[in-house]
């Protein structure tokens, strides 16, 4: 009599904390865990509790006053218009614009990290179907992009104690960590030119290979790592071009 074959148990998946430490030592392991269960939880968590404590700490180290000035100044539309008012039309509106940017800091500490997840899942889930035919579904594509935007995490953690410690007067809310180009220009350079390096990012690039690799993963037949990385290459070089050109019509 034909013995009947036995099923091949199931792999075991990753708990949260090896996913989140795989994804720095062994990413190629850990997106194959995660496109074969999607979960989002954990590192959404992580990011959303990291960039509370940077903006919560920019917010009270930034002088906004000082740093508005800055931002009205690099732009010659808002420059024509503050040229028009008093000087005490001018320090309230100062007041106000400083007032403003706490708030939008709180508020983006809070809602940043989820929206921007749900943005990119679904330009990179949009592209890699349309450019490559893939075939993955909205939670998989969700699941990558937040365990993938790790290293940006590790940014701005490391952007909490640099804004603690360094000069009030020095630090940039929109350029805290020199991990960018754009981290050395001069305080009056063209917004233009942020717009174009900043994004240059050494852990925005680690995010954004990991992120090709792990939709590679998910799909290898119709996503090999190089296809992958040549749609989500052109993707980020799109946005780079639209951020230049916007500050550069603007500035």
């Amino acid at each position: 009599m034909a013995s009947i074959p036995t099923p091949a148990p199931s792999q075991e998946s990753l708990g949260p904390i090896a996913r989140i430490t795989g994804v720095f030592f062994d990413p190629k392991n850990t997106f194959a865990d995660i496109a074969r269960k999607p979960s989002w939880i954990a590192p959404l968590a992580v990011l959303m509790v990291v960039w509370l404590a940077l903006n919560v700490a920019l917010v009270r180290r930034v002088d906004w006053e000082e740093f508005s000035k800055e931002q009205i100044a690099k732009s010659s539309f808002a420059s024509s218009r503050f040229d028009q008012l008093s000087d005490a039309e001018k320090d309230r509106a100062y007041e106000q614009a400083a007032g403003r940017s706490r708030i939008i800091r709180y508020s983006r500490g809070i809602v940043g990290w989820p929206l921007v997840i749900l943005i990119t899942a679904g330009i990179y889930l949009g592209a890699y179907k349309l450019f490559a035919g893939a075939r993955l579904n909205f939670a998989v594509a969700f699941a990558i992009s937040a365990f993938g935007h790790l290293p940006d995490g590790l940014r701005e953690l490391l952007g909490v104690p640099v804004t603690l410690l360094k000069d009030a007067h020095a630090i940039d809310p929109e350029n805290f960590l020199a991990s960018n180009p754009g981290a050395f220009l001069a305080s009056d350079a063209p917004t233009w030119q942020l717009g174009l390096l900043a994004p240059l990012d050494l852990f925005s690039i680690w995010s954004l290979v990991l992120i090709a690799l792990g939709f590679s993963m998910a799909d290898p037949k119709k996503l090999p790592l190089g296809k992958s990385l040549t749609i989500a290459g052109g993707l980020y070089a799109l946005l780079i071009l639209v951020l230049t050109t916007t500050a550069w019509i603007f500035s």
